[in-house]
């Protein structure tokens, strides 16, 4: 046996297996349904939706592409509103987020949006939807929050 000369004490740590193993039990069951944070997370997704469409912007605050004269006068001509991505309001109010325990789909419930997302020939892109750092970080600090919580 070998004599500690060392000038630091020795530090014995104590682990009870019974409270390691309802920690983890709590843990798993946490991340098994992780449905509360991701609806959090859609709502909070329908919410910057809305705020594109208020500021006629794309998920990374890049304005969407100004209508052609031909489209403002043919809005004007109908009575439309001259907003961008809104004539009567349909497309706006579809955003969708619907969550489960594993999963949150986001989506426009209306099946020519996909024409302004993606753009076309004739028409310019203007995202309603995608991904960005902010999103993201959100995204994660409410699993992380949710995960932890007692």
């Amino acid at each position: 046996m070998r004599k500690n000369n060392s000038k630091f004490k020795m530090i014995s740590i104590e682990l009870d297996g019974r409270q390691i193993k309802a920690i983890l039990k709590h843990y798993k069951s946490r991340v098994r349904n992780l449905e509360p944070p991701l609806r959090g997370w859609g709502n909070y997704m329908e919410q910057e939706t809305e705020r594109q469409f208020a500021t006629e912007t794309d998920p990374d605050g890049v304005r969407w592409a100004a209508l052609a004269p031909s489209t403002l006068a043919q809005k004007q001509r109908l009575g439309y509103p001259d907003s961008i991505l809104t004539r009567t309001g349909k497309m706006r109010n579809s955003v969708v987020a619907i969550a489960d325990a594993r999963s949150v789909l986001i989506g426009v419930d209306v099946p020519y949006a996909i024409f302004h997302q993606q753009g076309t020939r004739k028409m310019p892109q203007r995202r309603i939807l995608g991904m960005n750092d902010k999103r993201e970080q959100k995204l994660r600090k409410l699993i992380r929050v949710w995960i932890r919580r007692k």
